[in-house]
């Protein structure tokens, strides 16, 4: 595959999109958070990363130097480009937010993400509401508003989805619970392109978020607590449905 400057081949919503650099990190950050490139592995070399995307070595470069500001790989002397571990990605970066929506991940790994989410968030709802501040709960009812404002343009909508779970995850206010963010950021935002496909879903979804804010705004652990519960009960059911009926057989005719 060769790029050239006019090729569109990766749609993005910033300034990455308009350069090779751009888009060649995206295609290797992609590869990372699909696991096709695993923590620890070595990048392969420049010639060759040269030669796979038809581009110059500056351009190859400059797209390690954006990986490597994310925290995706770091580069050695004498040894070379290494993945970095995964608690060092920054999976808040815009970018890396928009690339989530673009990989494929195998259905156990979706439905095993979402059990994690159901075990961790509820009691995180909990403790935000017994904990937050008012500063982490302007955080919470901004993600809300800026997801009714966004609801008929899904990839502003995902975005503010994802602000809003880490948003009630950091008001726990347990560094143990921070330690799990991005395992918890990650089973969001590969399911929620299952979950919420189009304005009529995230329309639906909204006030089961609205209900959870509510409650840790009233500062009701027990209310926080069920109501998150019901909303992940919610999107691990839509969930299961569609990744049953894509493992179905067509019919015979």
């Amino acid at each position: 595959m060769t790029l050239h400057e006019t090729d569109v081949l990766i749609p993005q919503s910033n300034t990455l999109s308009r350069s090779l650099s751009g888009q060649i990190s995206r295609k290797l950050g992609e590869r990372i958070l699909e696991g096709r490139l695993m923590p620890g592995e070595l990048l392969p070399d420049e010639n060759a990363l040269c030669d796979e995307f038809g581009v110059s070595r500056t351009a190859v470069r400059e797209a390690v130097k954006m990986l490597v500001a994310k925290g995706f790989l770091e580069v050695r002397q004498r040894i070379g480009t290494r993945v970095l571990d995964v608690r060092y990605w920054q999976m808040l970066d815009r970018d890396v937010l928009m690339w989530h929506q673009s990989i494929t991940v195998d259905n156990a790994r979706l439905i095993s993400l979402m059990e994690l989410r159901q075990s961790i968030e509820p009691d995180a709802a909990f403790y935000a509401a017994a904990r937050r501040s008012d500063e982490q709960l302007a955080a919470i009812l901004d993600a809300c508003e800026q997801m009714e404002q966004h609801a008929g343009e899904n990839s502003e909508y995902v975005l503010s989805d994802a602000r809003f779970h880490i948003a009630v995850l950091r008001a726990a206010n347990n560094p143990y619970l921070d330690a799990l963010e991005n395992a918890i950021f990650a089973g969001l935002m590969l399911s929620i392109r299952i979950t919420n496909p189009d304005e009529k879903r995230n329309r639906k979804s909204i006030p089961l978020h609205l209900a959870i804010a509510e409650a840790i705004e009233a500062q009701n652990p027990e209310a926080a607590y069920e109501r998150m519960k019901e909303h992940l009960a919610d999107a691990a059911r839509r969930l299961s449905k569609v990744v049953k009926d894509a493992g179905k057989s067509p019919p015979r005719r």
